[in-house]
């Protein structure tokens, strides 16, 4: 049994993070923002904390006074923001305070797992059949530039510090809310993609992750100080992710329909200019648009599988059902 630290443990993997380390019998600190949904924080032994990640003293403080963990793991960060600033603060420096406040302490964990993402990497390379952990990294969005910021953060540290990172692909599962989007248009038979071309996808389930991030801590030596992009191993299609989602459905019927990517551009400026005047992020923004219209986002997942031994529960077909299942039974859908 490990005594863990899970930082932005209210989110969508997040939950999944909390459940499957009670599951496992460990003992779990959930450290969590003020206002924090805590509807899935639930179970026997469970701590919630209030961490200060903006205040390095602050939170060294914290961190003293609760004592040591054999593992943290990092998973709280920002997904949408307003400007490219936002993205650095709550995922680049957030990042650099931790750590920094857990060499302060003088008990640094025996692993830091960072939870990054697989937009840290970019697109495949043209001519390459897939993303590669050892590519050059050319991230497509401020998100993921901020994420690799990260990682280089962690590289440059003492190797007193045993880190791990894993870089997870498209991610789904119960209580994610923005393919939900898609799987209601398609209820209502409509069918939507961008760009003239097809995509070929990667995707993996919540629980995957979860399960994936704990086989990793498990791990001996031959984890550390290394990068595992999480996957489900397959490599699908903007027409296959269709058919998974009809397939879900009970064998829906819809209308297809491709947007020009200019149109996107133009629906997500004004999206942009709402979410200004309501100081909140758009879920479509003109800098997302090249991760949405890039061509390959097949994915080497050989080292986890490996290395590690990992076997997915989940591919997108099943994956789907168990989250279309689940979101009708939540009356989500």
């Amino acid at each position: 049994m490990a005594r863990i630290l899970i930082t932005g443990a209210s989110g969508f993997i997040g939950g999944y993070l909390v459940a499957q380390a009670l599951q496992a019998g460990h003992e779990v600190t959930a450290a969590v923002r003020p206002n924090s949904d805590l509807t899935r924080l639930n179970g026997p032994g469970l701590q919630l904390l209030q961490l200060s990640l903006g205040d390095v003293s602050a939170l060294t403080k914290q961190l003293q006074a609760v004592g040591r963990f054999d593992w943290v793991i990092h998973n709280a960060g920002v997904t949408k923001a307003l400007t490219r600033d936002a993205f650095r603060e709550g995922n680049t420096e957030n990042t650099r305070r931790l750590t920094m406040a857990l060499q302060e302490t003088g008990s640094l964990p025996d692993k830091f797992l960072f939870v990054s993402s697989l937009a840290a990497l970019g697109a495949a390379a043209t001519g390459s059949p897939m993303i590669h952990a050892n590519q050059t990294p050319q991230p497509l969005t401020p998100y993921g530039e901020s994420k690799l910021e990260s990682e280089r953060y962690l590289e440059s540290l003492s190797r007193e510090l045993s880190w791990v990172v894993v870089q997870p692909t498209a991610v789904y599962g119960p209580w994610e809310r923005d393919i939900l989007t898609v799987i209601k248009m398609a209820k209502m038979g409509l069918e939507m993609t961008i760009g003239r071309q097809s995509q070929r996808l990667s995707f993996i389930h919540g629980s995957d992750v979860a399960r994936a991030i704990f086989q990793i801590l498990d791990a001996e030596t031959q984890a550390n100080h290394q990068k595992f992009i999480l996957s489900d191993g397959n490599a699908y299609t903007t027409e296959a992710l269709s058919a998974a989602i009809r397939e879900s459905l009970g064998g829906k019927k819809t209308l297809k329909i491709r947007l020009p990517l200019g149109l996107v551009k133009q629906v997500a400026g004004i999206s942009e200019t709402i979410g200004r005047w309501q100081n909140k992020p758009s879920p479509l923004s003109r800098d997302k648009l090249p991760e949405l219209a890039a061509e390959n986002w097949h994915c080497d997942v050989s080292p986890l599988f490996e290395t590690i031994q990992f076997k997915p529960e989940f591919d997108l077909f099943s994956g789907m059902k168990n989250t279309v299942e689940w979101y009708k039974k939540a009356g989500w859908l």
